[in-house]
């Protein structure tokens, strides 16, 4: 074989070493970097992943909780979580509650055996427990969500508004107040399931209210003491306190003990002394005002025919025994260490005065407030405009029929009320529960159904709330007579309650990993 064959067979038979070293190593180097195009990939995934969980978004859609057939998702769950934390940072310093610190590393007031955490997820569930449960039932009796759509656009509209007063964006205030969690959707489902709720609970109160009879009432009332929360009670009293004694002398050096200790049983007893001779002088038919004043009494420390609707407005201290007295009687009571009271008892009645039922239209004038929250009084011109438009509804009233349908429709239309929606109307007011001016106006004996009138409000200097405006009111005519509407009420609590309880046992609760960041 020729040289030139050889060489020409060697090169059909496949590459060289050299050639195939070559090709090896592009192998290696293709592998190489479909290896590394992979981890790339890989990594850029984790990235993104690791993105999208500090973002809450899958979080926020882990299950929670369940309650009945419903899962709640994590935000779900946190918008009941923080509306219950809210509530105690309100209050935070009397409930022993710190709002720098992780709700779990608190122990809740009262049991050393849970955290503020475990607190607010109870309070939570049961929350939630409570709006599907009502929601449910309002479904089942025919209402839709399409019933609630305007008052959630509402409820929605006024959150936003909030929201921009403060300087947030929706969503934002929306995580402010409701947890990192939580979306516009989320609040959006929430809200038109509470205000669902509010209906079945609204239909249930009214239907339970309506369905006492007056049998009903007076049973209620003669039982278990009940009337001793509805009777106004007349009383006096007189209330003789020890004098202070120092602990610290005029270096600012601690006392001794015992000399403190005697010379407080010896103002005690001083105390004591004076209560003994106010008791005799008055029931030798000396005038407790009279007596008062000769013994220097502080204004706080007399009460002279002074009412009260119910026991709870009466001193614990004397309670007991200014019930056990007949009309006219006195007696001593002792008040521990404080002091002692001398007291008398005048009577007690039941409450029969009517209550009223109105109707009315509510227009503001502009004001603002201080550095300090305060209210600051309208401007004349802000008080001048509101006049001139509560003169135009009075005025477009006296036009017409002046029933009280065309009151009412003018109420839904002009009324700055928060209740003006519903025709403005208030029903079984009794005395002294509305402001001065409106209350003075409701009760005047010369009143009667279908007079109109207009009153001025102002808010109390120095107050943080009120308000300033014209009041346009229509008397509808007497209520229900106050201790009636008032065991009314509380029957219609007491039932509405029991139902409640009841329709809720059919909605079990649990909690959900979904539930695990709330709190942390």
């Amino acid at each position: 074989m020729s040289a030139s064959r050889e060489k020409k067979q060697r090169q059909s038979a496949g590459p060289s070493e050299k050639a195939l070293q070559a090709q090896q190593q592009q192998a290696v180097r293709k592998r190489k970097t479909i290896i590394y195009t992979v981890i790339g990939v890989v990594i850029a995934g984790l990235v993104a992943a690791l993105l999208i969980w500090n973002s809450g978004f899958f979080q926020a859609r882990a299950t929670a909780a369940t309650v009945g057939d419903t899962t709640l998702s994590t935000a779900e769950l946190s918008y009941y979580y923080y509306n219950a934390r809210q509530t105690y940072a309100m209050y935070g310093s009397y409930l022993g509650f710190d709002t720098s610190k992780s709700d779990d590393e608190q122990t809740y007031t009262g049991d050393e055996n849970k955290t503020f955490r475990d607190f607010f997820l109870e309070t939570a569930l049961s929350s939630a427990q409570r709006d599907i449960a009502l929601a449910a039932e309002a479904l089942k009796n025919g209402h839709t969500e399409a019933e609630v759509q305007e008052d959630v656009d509402a409820q929605i509209s006024s959150i936003k508004a909030q929201g921009a007063s403060y300087g947030y964006g929706y969503s934002a205030f929306l995580k402010a107040n409701y947890g990192p969690y939580m979306s516009a959707g989320i609040y959006k489902q929430i809200v038109t399931r509470a205000l669902l709720a509010q209906i079945a609970q609204n239909e249930k109160s009214e239907a339970l209210s309506d369905s006492y009879t007056t049998e009903d009432l007076e049973a209620y009332y003669g039982e278990d003491n009940h009337a001793d929360t509805y009777d106004t009670f007349e009383y006096s009293y007189l209330y003789f306190t020890p004098k202070t004694v120092e602990t610290k002398d005029k270096d600012g050096n601690d006392i001794d003990e015992d000399k403190v200790n005697a010379e407080k049983e010896l103002a005690l007893a001083e105390a004591k002394t004076n209560a003994d001779e106010a008791l005799k002088a008055l029931k030798d038919g000396d005038k407790l005002a009279d007596v008062a004043k000769k013994y220097e009494l502080a204004e706080s420390n007399i009460a002279d025919h002074t009412t009260t609707v119910g026991t709870s407005g009466i001193p614990s201290a004397i309670q007991e025994k200014l019930l056990a007295l007949k009309e006219g009687e006195f007696e001593l009571v002792e008040n521990g260490e404080s002091g002692y009271y001398v007291i008398t008892f005048h009577g007690r009645e039941r409450v029969d005065e009517a209550t009223k039922v109105v109707r009315h239209i509510l227009i503001t004038a502009d004001n603002t407030t201080d550095d300090d929250g305060k209210l600051v009084a309208p401007t004349d011109e802000a008080w001048a405009a509101a006049k001139e438009k509560m003169d135009a509804i009075v005025a477009e009233f006296e036009g017409g029929d002046k029933s009280e349908d065309a009151f009412a429709k003018l109420a839904n239309e002009k009324s700055d009320d928060s209740d003006g929606t519903d025709g403005g109307l208030y029903e079984d007011v009794a005395q002294n529960e509305f402001v001065t001016e409106f209350n003075d106006w409701m009760f005047d004996s010369a009143r009667k159904p279908g007079d109109t009138g207009v009153v001025q409000h102002s808010a109390e200097e120095g107050s943080t709330r009120g308000y300033y405006g014209y009041h346009f009111i229509y008397l509808v005519g007497d209520g229900e007579v106050k201790w009636a509407r008032d065991v009314r009420s509380a029957l219609t609590t007491q039932d509405l309650n029991a139902w409640s309880e009841e329709l809720i046992k059919g909605f079990e609760t649990s909690l959900s990993d979904g539930a695990n960041v709330l709190g942390r």
